[in-house]
């Protein structure tokens, strides 16, 4: 008898933690219905909804497995966006589970692009228009920096292979020795011997206070060190070069040495002294891939390389994660200056804005006086250089039961036109291009879709269109 009412007593127990599992499941889903959302400290609580990854709610960003959270900065989406065109195209019900209707997105919603003018000092763009006229004969080269939105060359690579296309140009242009974007890139692969090298950058941290180059980014070997870059199939003009172009700076009196597509090592002295230096490194054909080994530890600051193939259009692609573009200011003269010799810019594209605008700051004027000031310091680095700003996009909130542009947007606009009025610049509104006010839940839901559901970030797709939209703008003021 005692053994069986040990059994019953054990089976009791059993049932003890399964009732309060079920009471506290129970209590969990009754609050969901609250959704109240409390605030500490600047950070925003909300109520755990335990339906979430099966509730049909558009307003919700994706999942985070997709973004990269880094803290500070409005994280991208996966660039590439291959095989998520499919994923997030389901073609979602307007209405939600709860009966709750999303009024200002119809399902499937045709896309919003429209024509939109350059404004602002369009004059000054006669730098960049009077050298396509020579692309021919003379290398054109353009740099597009922006912050996440343009990495892994996303918006870039279209507009680069639109004027390639029109004014001739083979080469992917500037890459960095190391780079946070690498493993979604789909235009050009490139790997280096990690651990051994020094970074600084405007995208990170610089806690040797190195001298950062054109790109934000400096770079030294710790020994043995190593970066390849090879082409891809990607797009028609990069798949193959026939210059490689290093750049670098402050050497000790050493090598370097570099093989093209697996073949002969071959070396290369490096100039000392201080200033900028350009290696040019030429295969005996057209090749595929370049890797450059650096056997000396500390042996300069080497700041990135450049694959060509003659004359013609290059676009860089120069992102800045997380960036406002307000650290671009930073950048030395004297470095800027002697880049500007070898790199020569036509155009400057400044592409920011999501990483101020996604902040509670809702006064601008002292990110127009502080971007007046880059630009300007851009300007004296590159006295006969056209400069056009890129405004920022439309981006989504939840207000009720609407997706609705985000209002700090709208303020953020009116201060990057003020900018260019201020600096006496070009400016293109990315804004109106889309559509204008709540434009972006349009994008989001179009077939294919154009951006992802986090209603911030185009997909490749929408890259493509931004790029279309851009190019044209800026072909029809050529003609």
């Amino acid at each position: 008898m005692k053994g069986k009412e040990a059994q019953m007593e054990n089976k009791n127990k059993f049932k003890q933690p399964v009732i309060i599992l079920g009471i506290t499941i129970l209590i969990l889903f009754l609050v969901s219905f609250l959704n109240p959302v409390y605030e500490i400290g600047g950070l925003k609580i909300k109520a755990i909804d335990l339906f979430s990854d099966i509730r049909n709610d558009p307003a919700e960003s994706q999942p985070q497995s997709l973004l990269k959270n880094l803290p500070g900065e409005i994280t991208p989406v996966m660039k590439a966006g291959i095989g998520f065109s499919g994923l997030f195209n389901s073609g979602w019900d307007p209405t939600s589970s709860t009966g709750e209707k999303y009024e200002n997105i119809p399902s499937m919603a045709p896309v919003q692009g429209r024509p939109v003018q350059i404004s602002g000092n369009i004059k000054q763009l006669s730098y960049f228009f009077d050298a396509l006229k020579n692309a021919k004969s003379k290398s054109v080269r353009i740099a597009h920096y922006g912050d996440s939105a343009i990495e892994g060359d996303l918006i870039t690579s279209d507009i680069r292979e639109v004027f390639q296309n029109k004014f001739g140009g083979n080469g992917v242009g500037w890459l960095s020795i190391t780079s946070q974007d690498i493993t979604f890139r789909m235009t050009t692969k490139q790997t280096f011997s990690a651990g051994n090298w020094d970074t600084g950058a405007l995208y990170t941290s610089n806690p040797k206070a190195l001298p950062l180059g054109i790109s934000g980014v400096c770079c030294v070997p710790k020994g043995n060190a190593w970066v390849q870059y090879e082409t891809t199939s990607a797009r028609r003009y990069l798949r193959d070069f026939s210059i490689v172009k290093l750049y670098y700076g402050n050497a000790k009196s050493s090598s370097i040495s570099y093989s093209f597509d697996g073949g002969a090592k071959q070396t290369a002295a490096l100039k000392t002294g201080a200033g900028i230096q350009e290696l040019i490194m030429k295969p005996s054909g057209q090749a595929k891939s370049i890797r450059i080994d650096f056997p000396v530890a500390d042996q300069a600051y080497f700041y990135g390389v450049s694959l060509e193939n003659g004359t013609g259009v290059y676009i860089d692609n120069l992102p800045l994660r997380g960036n406002t573009g307000v650290d671009l200011g930073s950048l030395q003269p004297n470095i800027l200056k002697d880049f500007s010799k070898y790199l020569d810019y036509k155009l400057i594209i400044l592409e920011f804005g999501l990483n101020i605008a996604g902040t509670r700051q809702t006064d601008y004027s002292w990110y127009e006086r502080e971007m007046v000031k880059v630009i300007n310091h851009l300007k004296a680095a590159f006295p006969k250089t056209s400069i056009l700003m890129i405004s920022v996009h439309d981006k989504s909130m939840k207000k009720g039961t609407s997706l609705v542009t985000d209002p700090t947007i709208i303020k953020l606009l009116e201060s990057q036109k003020s900018i260019a009025k201020e600096a006496d610049v070009a400016i293109w509104s990315l804004f109106d291009a889309m559509g204008g006010e709540n434009s972006m839940p349009k994008w989001v839901d179009s077939n294919p879709p154009l951006a992802f559901k986090d209603y911030i970030h185009f997909n490749d797709q929408g890259a493509k269109k931004v790029a279309d939209l851009l190019t044209n703008a800026l072909l029809s003021l050529y003609k």
